[in-house]
């Protein structure tokens, strides 16, 4: 197994729901780290964890600060950001977003409580803080050099006050070398619009898969055979096939791989095909979806199924 030694570090910021129990007896082939600042759930994660999730309760920002937490009556749209009633009553069920509590959080960055856990790169990040992901990003440095893949919500309106937007967020990450892929978006209809099942209601928020290419992987700052193993792992749990046979084959020209190594994964990939994974991949805003596309790759006999709806990558 190519991941046998050589796990992919997975951070899930905004780890609400957690890692699915039914995939941790596979997760010798990962290790995550998850932040939760909202107590109400880090309690939770922390009462489920096993020796290969790392969970913490921090609040992560762009640098060390104090900041207020708005715990909403549904916590998951908790965020550090006050949330902007004079939109969100426009549509129904805006009493979720009652704020129940404020308390107040000391902030760090990305970068210094990885540096902490003794994480030296990562290879996949997934951010769903309620509109505060920018600063987050910004304050992961030179983490981002080193990761193949993204997945963040991004909002298109503003949900909560002083929120950055789509634009920002999307502009900040790709001056960091990565590539929009794929978007899921969420619409949302007026409140008394009575049966609005022919009316698509308005775009308001997203989940975005942002990518690395091929291209850019083999530029990553001491590339090697180890990382691009990875690399066609987290590319093949989206679907994305064309990009994993890129990478193998470029890999191959500059000779970063062993011939065994390459005959694996094109194995692998082809084993993949074959089982048409690609096709039953969603994204539920839960980690555990990728450590579940991945522990079907990793283990081919097993038949799943899925809903074709509302799916990010191929």
């Amino acid at each position: 197994m190519l991941l046998e030694n050589n796990q992919l570090i997975i951070v899930d910021i905004g780890a609400s729901g957690g890692i699915d129990t039914r995939w941790k007896n596979l997760t010798s082939y990962f290790k995550c780290i998850l932040f939760e600042p909202d107590p109400r759930e880090y309690s939770i994660l922390k009462e489920n964890s096993d020796s290969n999730l790392i969970v913490l309760n921090s609040a992560l920002s762009d640098s060390n600060k104090t900041v207020e937490f708005h715990l909403c009556q549904k916590q998951e749209v908790s965020s550090i950001f006050p949330p902007n009633f004079d939109l969100l009553n426009k549509f129904p069920d805006s009493e979720r977003f009652k704020v129940q509590k404020n308390i107040r959080l000391n902030t760090d960055t990305l970068n210094n409580q990885l540096i902490k856990v003794g994480v030296n790169e990562v290879d996949f990040i997934k951010i769903d803080t309620q509109g505060y992901e920018l600063p987050i990003l910004q304050g992961s440095y030179d983490y981002l050099d080193s990761v193949i893949g993204l997945e963040i919500e991004v909002e298109f309106v503003e949900m909560y006050k002083g929120q950055p937007l789509f634009d920002e967020v999307d502009g900040f990450v790709k001056s960091k070398n990565f590539s929009l892929v794929d978007l899921k978006r969420y619409f949302w209809k007026r409140k008394g619009t009575g049966n609005t099942t022919n009316k698509k209601g308005q775009l308001i928020f997203g989940d975005a898969l942002y990518f690395k290419t091929p291209e850019q992987i083999l530029k990553i700052s001491n590339i090697n055979q180890e990382k691009i193993i990875r690399s066609i792992y987290i590319y093949l749990a989206y679907g994305y096939v064309d990009l994993s046979q890129v990478l193998l084959q470029e890999a191959k020209n500059i000779n970063l791989l062993t011939e065994e190594v390459f005959i694996s994964l094109v194995k692998t990939i082809k084993k993949y095909e074959k089982n048409e994974l690609g096709k039953s991949f969603r994204l539920r805003k839960k980690i555990s979806n990728l450590l579940h596309k991945l522990s079907i790759i990793i283990n081919l006999d097993e038949d799943y199924s899925f809903g074709t709806d509302q799916k990010i990558g191929n």
